[in-house]
């Protein structure tokens, strides 16, 4: 299967809202331009402003927490999507650029590097521009590429090194009669029992507070629901399982699908093929 060596979009929206988290096959760099909004990325939430650079590994999951009324619009950024083959391409047995990103901060508060990474993803922009392309345009393509995630990841520091995000333990709503919630221990219980057939109300009832409390609690720290959650939550298992070779119906029981049928559309849907054809990209390949 062909894949391109990388996506890149300036992207501009006058009102936005992303609806459901998500996950990529590829590793994405954002850069906003402008103040957005939040993002919540592995359990913490961090703000969308300009000098700073989100840094997401495949399978990260992640949503963008935007105004639908536009309160913070318009908001402009860069993405950049870089697929593992193009990653492992540009590597060598000194610099491995995908263990640089797994090992990196997923925000990253930039100081002078942000124009200079700006600027090289705007340049990296107009090479993609059409019409007819110079000798040797595909290697000065590559060539500000590999710039780009040197410099990038250069300016990241080790995750064990940050410190600076805003953690949903901290995002806690005003106390009521119920009391307040720490989203994290959601989230980790979430977690912890994702093969388990639950429901919002067994849910709730282990933490002591109505389903309605656990939904709005969550919506407002996570900016998604509980269901979208560990639905995502499930198939970002499954997907490491069938990379090491489990058989699709286990899998999907595993994980706590009790429908063969539900898990395949399931997984099909939010990644875009299905769970057959995804184990069968990584079979009799050594993983060691």
């Amino acid at each position: 299967m062909h894949h391109a060596p990388f996506y890149l979009k300036l992207s501009q929206d006058d009102s936005w809202y992303m609806d459901r988290p998500h996950f990529h096959e590829s590793v994405e760099f954002l850069l906003p331009v402008s103040h957005g909004g939040q993002m919540f990325v592995e359990n913490q939430v961090y703000d969308l402003a300009p000098a700073t650079m989100f840094i997401l590994p495949d399978a990260t999951l992640h949503k963008t927490l935007g105004n639908e009324d536009g309160e913070c619009c318009p908001y402009e950024r860069y993405v950049l999507h870089v697929p593992l083959s193009t990653l492992h391409a540009i590597s060598t047995p000194k610099t491995d650029l995908y263990q640089r990103v797994l090992e990196s901060s997923r925000m990253v508060e930039l100081g002078e590097e942000y124009e200079h990474l700006i600027a090289l993803l705007r340049a990296l922009d107009h090479t993609q521009e059409p019409g007819e392309e110079p000798f040797g345009a595909d290697i000065l393509q590559m060539n500000l590429l590999s710039s780009f995630l040197v410099e990038a990841l250069s300016a990241a520091p080790r995750r064990e090194e940050a410190a600076n995000a805003l953690s949903v333990e901290q995002h806690m709503l005003t106390p009521t009669r119920e009391g307040t919630l720490r989203i994290d221990l959601v989230l980790a219980y979430l977690q912890e029992h994702m093969a388990e057939k639950l429901t919002l109300d067994q849910i709730a009832a282990e933490f002591y507070i109505s389903k309605y409390y656990l939904s709005h609690c969550f919506k407002a720290a996570t900016g998604f629901s509980v269901g979208q959650y560990l639905i995502n939550t499930r198939i970002l298992e499954a997907r490491r399982m069938l990379q090491d070779g489990g058989r699709v119906a286990q899998v999907g029981e595993a994980v706590g699908f009790h429908s063969n049928e539900h898990f395949i559309r399931t997984f099909t849907k939010l990644t875009g093929i299905s769970p057959k054809q995804y184990a069968r990209q990584f079979a009799g390949v050594d993983k060691s």
